[in-house]
């Protein structure tokens, strides 16, 4: 099993461009939560507009008329607002140093240091805190569980 390396010397968020350990990876855990629950709602929504788009524009009676029109425009600016929230809020998680995985899913990485290797700690909405790590660039699926005798 790997062991991830502690920096207790090092308790606060880490800095951009610094790797992450167990413990700056949790300290900015809560906000990491609140920007992913964020993002859940928004990619639902936008899904559900794009869905309903979708089938709208399959019927051409539908959308030729003018009532339809100014409603499908309405979906249209709704959706691209709603689009502009959740590439905010990718912005917002970029300026932390932490990576959504794409296409999204919940799950987020957090670039850190694991036996003199480049990888990623890895947190999903599921999990109870930052209990999981993976090779960069591999997705969530791939992630393996953290030794925690090193961790604490």
């Amino acid at each position: 099993m790997v062991r991830a390396i502690e920096n207790t010397d090092e308790p606060s968020p880490s800095q951009v461009g610094e790797p992450f350990t167990v413990d700056t990876a949790t300290a900015t855990l809560p906000l990491v939560k609140r920007i992913v629950a964020d993002m859940m709602r928004l990619n639902r929504t936008v899904e559900r507009q794009r869905e309903r788009l979708s089938v709208v524009d399959e019927l051409q009676d539908t959308t030729e008329r003018s009532d339809c029109q100014e409603e499908l425009a309405d979906i249209r600016i709704s959706m691209e607002a709603e689009e502009q929230q959740f590439a905010a809020c990718i912005r917002e998680l970029n300026a932390l140093g932490v990576e959504p995985h794409m296409p999204f899913d919940g799950s987020v990485d957090f670039p850190s240091v694991i036996n003199r290797r480049a990888v990623c700690l890895c947190w999903h909405p599921n999990d109870q805190g930052v209990e999981y790590w993976h090779e960069m660039g591999q997705p969530a699926s791939s992630r393996q569980k953290l030794d925690r005798k090193v961790t604490h």
